[in-house]
Parts: structure tokens; C-alpha cells; sequence
């Protein structure tokens, strides 16, 4: 059967995660419940990604404040960095230090396991759906 709809196609983009460079494993960190979603559609590279996500950050050997700060910035509660460091009692530029640290060292983890680039195909109507669920934006900077 023919899908009548002719945007069909047209609302799906790619978004490309460079894991053997930081900015490439901050945005995974930021998108990782946008990519949970895929899970529930079938897509099972969604699950492998997310499982090599969470090995990556247990074998960094994070600081317990590290930790802290990926869990409050980009784990459920996705709180801004101000919002982290009220919870953490440190200012804002510490936890974006302890960021900056898990960051690099999730990324050394991944260029150990020689992974380069990974695609991850979305929906728009996925981003939708998870911005009104979630009442946050999945694109939003933390730095």
C-alpha cells in the first residue's frame, strides 16, 4: 500500500554524534532520552547505543562529583547547570568543571573502543512528543 502522505520521509533527520571528540559526547549525553524513545519503536541500535553509553561512563572512573553532575545535568532531572550547583551546594563554574571532566573522560573511553561517528535517525513528531512530554528541549545548550 502506498502512504498517501506526502511529507512522509521529509520529517526524519539524522543526527550525527562524533564520540571520539567532546562535543560529539556532550550532545549524545543531551539527546540520550530523545534516543530512548527509539527503543519503543523497535529501533535496537537505540538500546546498543544507550548500553555502550552507560559502559563508556562506568569505565571512565568518574569522581563521585562527576557523576553527581552528568546525573543532575543530563540524566532525568536534565537541570540547568545553576540548578545542579544549588543542588550540589557549588557554584555553577564547578559544576561546568566536573562536566568538562566526565566529558573528556567518557570521550577517552570511546576513542580506547575506536568508535568514531554513529548516525542516529529521528523523527520530528519524536521531538515533538518528547518536548511536551518532557517540558524541556532536547537541543538545549548546558555549557
Amino acid at each position: 500500500m502506498m502512504n498517501k502522505d506526502p511529507f512522509y520521509g521529509a520529517r526524519t533527520y539524522a543526527v550525527q554524534y562524533q564520540l571520539d571528540h567532546t562535543k560529539g559526547v556532550r550532545k549524545l549525553l543531551s539527546d540520550r532520552y530523545l534516543i530512548a524513545e527509539r527503543r519503543y519503536k523497535g529501533d535496537t541500535d537505540a538500546s546498543d547505543i544507550l548500553i555502550d553509553l552507560s559502559r563508556a561512563i562506568d569505565m571512565a572512573s568518574l569522581s563521585d562529583k562527576q557523576a553527581e553532575a552528568v546525573a543532575l545535568v543530563y540524566g532525568y532531572w536534565q537541570l540547568t547547570q545553576q540548578e545542579a550547583g544549588q543542588v550540589m551546594q557549588v557554584s555553577q563554574k564547578q559544576v561546568s568543571t566536573y562536566l568538562t571532566g566526565a566529558i573528556r573522560a567518557i570521550t577517552a573511553v570511546f576513542k580506547e573502543w575506536e568508535y568514531g561517528q554513529i548516525i542516529v535517525e529521528l523523527a520530528w513528531e519524536e521531538e515533538a512528543d518528547y518536548v511536551a512530554e518532557s517540558g524541556s528541549n532536547p537541543y538545549s545548550i548546558h555549557s
